[in-house]
């Protein structure tokens, strides 16, 4: 067909009648560049019915949609897939047949359907077409992997979150409850610094020692002096 038949015939259509000439210019050229590759396939060689060619070229253009065949094996593996489709196709029918008349399908046309599923999924595969092994981006791999880190953390902080306050600006504990979540001042932040109250005033008055106080904190001797240089005291003191 025509560059300027299949325009004619396409403009008249409801779905293209608001495209411009230009864009209804590149779908006719994107409609025949994909008749010519359906046809460079030539997949009439490999089915001697008409009902089945036909079905086996919509196939082709559902895959060519999908991936870039960029090698004759590539080609060659696409047209075996399809024709173990059309297989499995025509096995279904017959299996079918045997329904329709409330008969028993046979055991080895069974095995049959099987096994051209199985032999499709391994095609398949080799071609690298299946939903597991499409192409991920270095994008979506990092996104998914921070995904996974997530969900650990998740499951390790299954007691509590905690978060800043949008309104005062302090670090607030979201205690869990069965129906939803109770949210208090964090008992180990002042404002947003690592620090309690009790327990500095604890080893202000001799009751425990520096190290006491880093190992419950979990930070170094050296940080207890610089929070106690930085912290207002006095109401610890009193």
């Amino acid at each position: 067909m025509s560059t300027e038949k299949l325009f004619d015939q396409l403009k008249g259509l409801p779905q293209y009648k608001n495209l411009s000439k230009d864009k209804l210019i590149e779908v006719v050229k994107e409609k025949i560049r994909q008749k010519n590759r359906v046809k460079d396939f030539d997949l009439n060689a490999l089915f001697s019915d008409v009902e089945e060619r036909k079905l086996a070229k919509g196939l082709l253009r559902k895959y060519l949609e999908d991936f870039a065949a960029e090698t004759i094996s590539d080609e060659n593996l696409l047209k075996q897939i399809i024709y173990f489709e059309i297989t499995h196709w025509r096995l279904q029918e017959k299996a079918n047949q045997f329904k329709d008349k409330n008969m028993v399908v046979p055991i080895n046309l069974i095995r049959t359907l099987i096994d051209t599923s199985n032999q499709i999924i391994l095609l398949k595969q080799s071609l690298g077409i299946t939903s597991q092994q499409k192409e991920q981006s270095d994008s979506y791999k990092a996104i998914q992997l921070l995904m996974k880190k997530f969900k650990v953390w998740r499951d390790e902080n299954v007691g509590s979150r905690q978060m800043i306050c949008p309104h005062c600006g302090e670090m607030v504990l979201l205690k869990i409850r069965t129906d939803k979540y109770d949210v208090g001042k964090h008992p180990f932040f002042k404002d947003k610094i690592l620090y309690n109250e009790h327990l500095f005033k604890c080893y202000k008055e001799g009751k425990i020692t520096k190290t006491d106080v880093a190992r419950i904190l979990e930070v170094s001797e050296d940080y207890i002096d610089w929070i106690l240089s930085k912290v207002n005291l006095v109401s610890i003191t009193q």
